[in-house]
């Protein structure tokens, strides 16, 4: 399903004003959107835990929905309460309120501990991974809204040095994943002001040490699907050679 069509289908759903009915409908989609895209086999072993992660997810939801009823005092259906905002290669995305729920399917496990430190990266209100096995992870993550913009090239290229420095590669650099904060914010002692800049894809973030090497720089040059990732890293060790603390090996 491409997603001008998802959008669609998604937007048919939003016409039912009965709140159990649609997220029914919603929790229905989302699975078969995940069928859809093979990310995992109907009827396998494995059905039960993937069962467990959507009544988790139908219930986060709901809770989340309540939660901004009653703090918001703004009654409004579930329907227009949630809305697609796009997807990426393992993940949809929708807004919910004032925040911004990912739903992903990943290979791997990680964890925001380490690198949610950063005031260049968004602030995670909420992360919870579901295991389902060795090689298939789910996860549910909500952010705050952000406001999106054209960067520049140097201002994407700024972001990449300022995780390279702290001994993280950006994986994804994209306009479409970084965004401006749209007010003020403080969460685990890390202060946000309106008008920060902040990478708003987490997933793409993988620890390899402040140092450079020419080891890293051949991981990249055959891992990476974004092109961009070895010339910022090119940059950056160019950078890095001309500077008093450049440390190789």
């Amino acid at each position: 399903m491409s997603n001008n069509n998802y959008k669609e289908y998604f937007d048919s759903l939003k016409t039912e004003k009965d709140n159990d009915k649609f997220l029914n409908n919603f929790i229905e989609l989302l699975k078969k959107t995940f069928y859809e895209r093979n990310t995992f086999v109907k009827n396998s072993d494995n059905d039960d835990k993937r069962d467990e992660f959507f009544n988790y997810l139908k219930t986060f939801i709901k809770d989340s929905y309540d939660s901004y009823l009653a703090r918001s005092k703004n009654n409004i259906s579930l329907s227009d309460y949630i809305d697609y905002l796009g997807c990426g290669h393992t993940s949809l995305v929708f807004s919910i309120g004032d925040n911004v729920l990912k739903i992903s399917k990943l290979s791997y496990s990680y964890s925001f501990n380490g690198i949610n430190k950063y005031d260049c990266l968004i602030p995670v209100l909420y992360d919870k991974k579901f295991k389902v096995d060795e090689k298939e992870y789910y996860s549910i993550t909500l952010t705050p809204m952000v406001k999106m913009k054209d960067f520049s090239d140097e201002e994407i290229y700024s972001l990449y040095k300022k995780l390279r420095i702290n001994g993280y590669i950006w994986n994804d650099p994209l306009k479409e994943n970084m965004g401006i904060m749209d007010s003020d914010f403080v969460i685990n002692d890390i202060s946000y002001k309106k008008g920060d800049v902040v990478i708003i894809d987490l997933e793409d973030l993988a620890y390899v040490g402040k140092s450079v090497s020419d080891d890293v720089l051949d991981e990249i040059s055959m891992m990476s699907y974004n092109r961009k990732v070895y010339i910022y890293e090119t940059r950056y060790i160019d950078e890095m050679e001309k500077s008093d603390n450049f440390i190789k090996h």
